[in-house]
């Protein structure tokens, strides 16, 4: 698992909470520590791609935009 600062907590927990559901209605055979196990690998994944994104969005340079359009 992952570390995560205070601020993802709850980001993590609301993946988790929606892949596990997703999870048990596609593998309901399945035991819960399975379960519980593969919806934190997934949620982890998610988090990590988020956080790649934020950053990717953070250095990228502010003429991405376009030029600016004179009036």
């Amino acid at each position: 698992m992952i570390r995560l600062a205070q601020s993802e907590q709850a980001v993590w927990d609301a993946f988790f909470v929606s892949i596990a559901g997703q999870l048990l209605q596609s593998d309901a055979k399945r035991g819960a520590e399975y379960i519980a196990e593969r919806a934190a690998e997934i949620a982890d994944e998610m988090l990590l791609e988020r956080r790649e994104r934020c950053i990717e969005r953070r250095v990228a340079p502010v003429d991405w935009l376009g030029p600016a359009r004179s009036q």
